[in-house]
Parts: C-alpha cells; structure tokens; sequence
C-alpha cells in the first residue's frame, strides 16, 4: 500500500496504532501479511528495520524515556558502537516484554539529558559510564579519542548518579584513565610506564615538525622522545604504511626521537619495553641522539 511506504519513510521507518487510529485496519493487515512486525507493542516497523528504526520505536512506545547505553552513544558521538538491544530509562515499570528492548527504572538528571526531536538522549558521559561494565575502559578510550567527554565530565556525571550497580567497577576505570589513553594498547603501556615509576610523559600531544604538526601517543617532551604505539586496527595497509613512514621521518628530522612499537610486542614483552625506553631517555639525557 502506498500510503503505508511513504509514512514509513516520513516516519523514519516506524509506524504505531497511536499516531494513525485512521489507517488502523491497513496497519493490522500490514501485520497480517507479514509486510510489518511490532518491534513493541502498538510500533511496527518492516522485517529486519534499522538500528535507527529500532531506536524511534522506544521513543515512540514510551516517548518519556531518556535513551542510554549503546543507543545513547550510536546517537550522539559512536555510530559503530556494538549494540545488541536498546536501552531505555524509565520512570514507571514498563510491563511489555520485548526481545531487543531493555527497560530500566532509573532517574537521569535534566542535564545530563540532550533533547533532540523525538529523543531524549542521555549524554556522552552517561552513555560512557553505561557502557563500562560491559565494554569495559574501552568505552572511556573511545569517548576521550572522539573528544565525546574528558574525565572530567565522567566523574562529575558518575557524582550526579551515585547508587548505581557497578559504580565501583566505573571509579576504578576512570582512575586507570588518568593518562587518558586513546585505546587499550595505550592503556596497558601507561600501565607499564606507570609501574616502571618512569615520569615526565604526557599522552596524545601535540608536537611540531616542521610546519606540521602531529598528536603523538605518548611523548617525553624534556628528552624529546617520542613513543608511538601501532595498533592493527588503525595502521594496517598501503596507505596508513606509508602515512606512518613519512610521520616518523618528520618528527626525527625536527629532532625528535621516535619508538614506534607494536602494540602486540608490548604487550608480548613489557619488560625488554621498558628497557628500551630507559636506555633511550638515558641516550637522550647523554646528548646521544
């Protein structure tokens, strides 16, 4: 039916009985047939919807809800976050059982709220925090390197919701971000660098080579000493080969000196790692470049 096709894609992919008592025959023949399905009851959507679709069908059920978790970040500042149900704070128990949709009796403070349209959206740092006990620092790693929040927006949310489950398990990751690592290889070599009790290093800064400038992982600016931590996941391939050849040969041409390390060998063999690194700062405090 065509008026059914164009509402769908007016609409975002959904449709409920509320919005269009007038077409409800057509809706309840669209189900019928197997053309929609109820994602919740009285929504429905085609087989196999979005995950945007899946999303505006719990604002739609329950347009009160603040959306948190995976959904919340997907929203606003992860569109590749893992998401295997949606996820929803609620104020009064929602009686609806539904494979996808995870209702949870909880208060989120107006201001950590970010309206948009029909959503009501938790905000970054509350997406964070949701998103540690299963994704563990990862979630933080992701939400520094996007610039979606600092530490200081997660501890200031974490204070603004303090008797939740887990809240322990959330102060410790936020702490063990102190450097703020950009990924988990950069965590473990902080970690690293941390109980080697070497000091004078900052993380993800920005240094000059020349007329560019480049964000580094880690840098001991005092020794001008640079370590570079490459992971697989952003620097396989032809090209990001080549980006990095040209990266480091920059950086040693304005004088600084670079450790570019594979993020598996150091976690393979901390120990020659942090030998390495104490031999470099020590050349390096020797004046031998």
């Amino acid at each position: 039916m065509k008026v059914i096709s164009e509402l769908l894609q007016a609409e975002g992919g959904i449709l409920s009985r509320r919005a269009h008592r007038s077409i409800q025959h057509h809706l309840d023949y669209q189900v019928r047939t197997g053309r929609l399905h109820a994602l919740l009851p009285g929504v429905y959507a085609p087989p196999d919807p979005s995950w945007e679709a899946r999303i505006l069908a719990a604002a739609e059920f329950r347009p009160d809800c603040v959306l948190t978790g995976a959904a919340a970040a997907r929203l606003l500042w992860w569109p590749e976050c893992p998401l295997d149900s949606v996820t929803a704070a609620v104020s009064a128990k929602v009686k609806a059982s539904t494979p996808g949709y995870r209702w949870e009796l909880r208060t989120i403070p107006d201001e950590l709220v970010v309206d948009r349209g029909r959503l009501r959206i938790a905000a970054p740092a509350v997406s964070v925090l949701d998103l540690l006990p299963p994704l563990g620092g990862r979630a933080i790693d992701e939400g520094l390197r996007r610039r979606a929040v600092n530490l200081d927006d997660l501890r200031r949310a974490l204070a603004l919701m303090p008797h939740r489950p887990q809240n322990g398990l959330r102060r410790e990751l936020i702490e063990d971000s102190r450097d703020e690592p950009w990924s988990e290889a950069e965590r473990r070599t902080h970690r690293l660098l941390r109980a080697a009790g070497l000091t004078g290093w900052c993380t993800n800064h920005v240094v000059t080579a020349g007329k560019l400038t480049y964000t580094v992982d880690i840098v001991f600016l005092a020794a001008r000493l640079v370590i570079e931590i490459d992971g697989w996941e952003f620097h396989h391939g032809r090209p990001a080969f080549v980006s990095d050849r040209w990266r480091y040969s920059r950086l040693a041409a304005a004088g600084w000196r670079v450790l570019p390390l594979a993020a598996t060998a150091i976690e393979d063999e901390p120990e020659a790692f942090i030998a390495l690194v104490n031999d470099a700062l020590a050349d390096r405090t020797h004046g031998v470049v």
